[in-house]
């Protein structure tokens, strides 16, 4: 017989492409007998009907939706429960401009259900079982309605999410314990979509109060915790500043030179993040207060500053680093006129290009830049080489470059590093801790979410700190030389400032050493250090043998506490054994017990309800029946057997209790801070850059766009938005019972 006139033949119209060749299709809605609904049934509440129909749907391929509920007052009479592909929706666009996906079809299957009145029970009325489209069974389980997200599936997104782990490194988690995708009963969409709804989902009405309760939390906590707000006439946050107990205990310590950075934007509100940061014994970042800003005027600075010094005792810092911010240093020079401001290096170095680009030889003008700056070891030095600089290249007439020469005693290290700055030259500490923040914070992020992340980020540096010390109490790094020098430092410092010194004892061999003059116990030495193969810088030592006192040209150890290699080279050859108490500084020692390391940074507990409290407290104990029972499968058959008569005990008591019980949140008792209420939320277009950078930046920016309207329009908008604003109404409250007060006469803002 011919094949193609076989009757077994299949021709591609034929074919349905739904199954896998090699599959034997399955019944599209065959549902067991017991499932199906019938006009008769009976059931104790409306919730199990509902529950009922919505497993006869997903056996049979189709979901479900509440159409419509009669009430006569408060209590439900009947219900239509129907496909959710009943009716005929109809877009309001023109199908030539755009077409969405419809489910709707006039599908006429459901169920009505209606209460019996001397009963009490619910009772099916009408039943439609036929569909207008067809129903799939394996494709229910990407139906909406039967996807579903466990307890612990939430708890788990709930910790992953404040810990800062990605919603779809999440769910992939998800996936590989499960064994694969088919073997969950959700998709990543329903994880963001809990992130988005349930987690992150704080008003704007409500942030401001949930930021303020926040505040009012950690300070019940711990009386040491301080916070102050300065707020607007309509109650909006317009400055805020908190520092924890531990950070103002450490700020004892290593308060003594501060970065602040503001380059950064990280809530919804465009409010400027602001950190202080300081550095700790083991040359780690510390965080020492957060501020959030609405603007950056002098005023706001001036606010901010006097308040962080209230915070820490008045006690200002010798050191102050910030970015090149006219308002910044205005408002320094106001509140902290002892303290030795600098800008960051960093920041002025990164804008050579930009400044100086037009010049035919912009790349040697750099270099040359750069290598007066770092390599001049004296001011006189400093001056003739920038003079010479300006002069081999022309650039005696750049404003830039003589504003920069008229500003040098704040940024140029040699007329600075005479100062203790804990070896920051620039702001990059600051901004380190804004990027972790932008690991994890948006431009949408609420406020809420950035005060936990600040909370994750305390929590962090207090953790790193804790290990160092404990790496410190523990072991030992061995010395490199044999020198009694360096086994003082080795038994004092913590290790990461001890392998600072050991690189200056190892630089110590490219370096010689040469007698100039002595007299009366006090003599000078050149020290010449073999930098390359063909350089050789110099640089002047003394020593006063009497007074047992060292000091370079360098300056390394004035600005970072760190002996030099030209200073140990003629200590050697002085014969010197022991070094003077007064070059072994208390501030890197590991020996000295300081009090912030007993506090625990602040940590906001979540306040979640009783059913999850509960959930997690099972879970955990849980974990160790079930380490005990995996041991063999004899035990885990007991374990199985336990939980399957517990399980039946739990059921009938919930079968008892059915309608009676019902659960409610529980409140924080703390009083609400109702008249609080958050900025204007700021909308942008596209995915802003969350780094702002200094006006100067900006301004460089733009200078470099070719679209010049553009750019002007957007500078006249910043420019309003940071000018204009409204004459500040402040209040001073005090916690008393946890109730703001009408501020007196003088007072003039919020804070504890």
């Amino acid at each position: 017989m011919d094949p193609s006139s076989s009757d077994s033949a299949l021709y591609p119209g034929d074919v349905d492409y739904e199954f896998e060749s090699n599959e034997v299709p399955e019944p599209l809605s065959v549902v067991d007998d017991e499932l199906v609904p019938k006009v008769g049934m009976t059931f104790r509440t409306l919730e199990d009907a509902g529950k009922f129909y919505r497993d006869y749907a997903k056996a049979a391929g189709f979901s479900t939706r509440v159409r419509c509920t009669n009430r006569k007052g408060n209590e439900i009479k009947n219900q239509l429960i129907t496909c959710s592909r009943e009716g005929k929706w109809k877009s309001k666009i023109s199908p030539t401009e755009k077409t969405n996906p419809t489910a709707g079809l006039n599908c006429p299957a459901r169920i009505y259900i209606h209460t019996l009145k001397d009963v009490g029970a619910w009772i099916i009325s009408k039943v439609v079982l036929d569909h207008s489209h067809p129903c799939c069974p394996s494709k229910a389980e990407m139906l909406k309605q039967h996807r579903e997200l466990s307890m612990s599936i939430r708890r788990t997104i709930e910790n992953n999410d404040e810990a800062g782990i990605r919603p779809s490194k999440t769910y992939q988690s998800f996936v590989a314990a499960a064994g694969g995708h088919r073997e969950l009963n959700f998709i990543e969409k329903d994880v963001r979509n809990y992130i988005t709804r349930e987690v992150r989902n704080v008003s704007e009405q409500e942030d401001a109060k949930e930021f303020g309760k926040y505040l009012l939390r950690m300070k019940e906590k711990n009386p040491n915790f301080f916070f102050e707000l300065q707020l607007e006439e309509d109650q909006s946050i317009k400055l805020a500043f908190w520092a924890d107990a531990r950070s103002r205990a450490a700020c004892e310590y290593f308060g003594d030179v501060i970065s602040f950075d503001t380059t950064y934007n990280t809530n919804r509100y465009n409010l400027v993040c602001g950190s202080f940061v300081g550095v700790n014994h083991h040359g780690q970042s510390t965080l020492l207060g957060c501020s959030l800003m609405k603007n950056e005027e002098i005023e706001s600075f001036k606010w901010l500053f006097q308040c962080w010094l209230r915070c820490m005792g008045e006690n200002a810092p010798k050191g102050f680093l910030t970015d090149q911010c006219a308002s910044m240093k205005r408002a320094l020079e106001a509140c902290m006129p002892t303290t030795v401001h600098r800008w960051c290096i960093w920041h002025i170095m990164k804008k050579i290009p930009s400044k100086l680009n037009g010049y035919k030889a912009h790349a040697d003008i750099e270099q040359q830049m750069s290598h007066v700056v770092w390599n001049s070891h004296s001011k006189d030095s400093f001056d003739r080489n920038w003079n010479n600089f300006l002069v081999n290249f022309g650039l005696a007439d750049n404003k830039w470059l003589s504003d920069l020469y008229e500003d040098r005693h704040i940024w140029v290290p040699i007329y600075l590093d005479h100062h203790f700055w804990a070896g920051m030259r620039s702001t990059q500490r600051s901004e380190s801790m804004h990027s972790f923040f932008n690991k994890y914070i948006t431009r949408n992020s609420s406020l809420i979410q950035f005060v936990k992340q600040y909370d994750n980020c305390l929590g962090s540096r207090e953790q790193a700190e804790r290990e160092s010390d404990a790496a410190d109490f523990h072991t030992v790094i061995p010395c490199a030389t044999k020198s009694p020098i360096e086994t003082q430092f080795q038994d004092v410092y913590t290790q990461a400032k001890f392998r600072e010194v050991q690189a200056q004892f190892r630089g110590k061999a490219n370096c010689i050493t040469r007698l100039k003059n002595s007299a009366l116990g006090y003599s000078v030495y050149e020290v010449g250090e073999q930098v390359s193969s063909s350089i050789l810088d110099k640089f002047a030592v003394t020593y006063d043998s009497v007074a047992t006192e060292v000091k370079c040209q360098c300056l390394l150890f004035e600005s970072r506490g760190i002996l030099c290699r030209h200073a140990l080279s003629v200590l050697s050859f002085e014969q010197v054994s022991q070094v003077s108490p007064r070059y072994i500084l208390e501030r890197w020692s590991k020996k000295v017990k300081r009090r912030h390391t007993h506090i625990k940074s602040s940590h906001d507990e979540p306040l979640i309800e009783p059913r999850s409290k509960r959930f997690d407290q099972l879970v955990f104990r849980s974990q160790n029946i079930c380490k005990f029972a995996s041991e063999s499968e004899e035990l885990t058959a007991i374990l199985h057997r336990a939980y399957d008569n517990v399980m039946a005990e739990m059921e009938a008591v919930k079968a008892k209790r059915k309608g009676t019980s019902s659960l409610s949140h529980e409140d924080a008792n703390l009083e609400s801070v109702n008249e609080l209420q958050s900025p204007p939320r700021i909308r942008t277009r596209g995915r802003p850059k969350n780094r702002l950078g200094s006006k100067l930046e900006k301004q460089i920016a733009n200078a470099t766009k070719k679209k010049k309207t553009k750019v002007l329009s957007e500078i006249n908008l910043f420019d309003a938005a940071s000018v204009a604003h409204s004459s500040s109404s402040q209040y001073q409250g005090q916690v008393i019972n946890y109730q703001f007060r009408v501020p007196a006469a003088g007072d003039n803002s919020l804070g504890v």
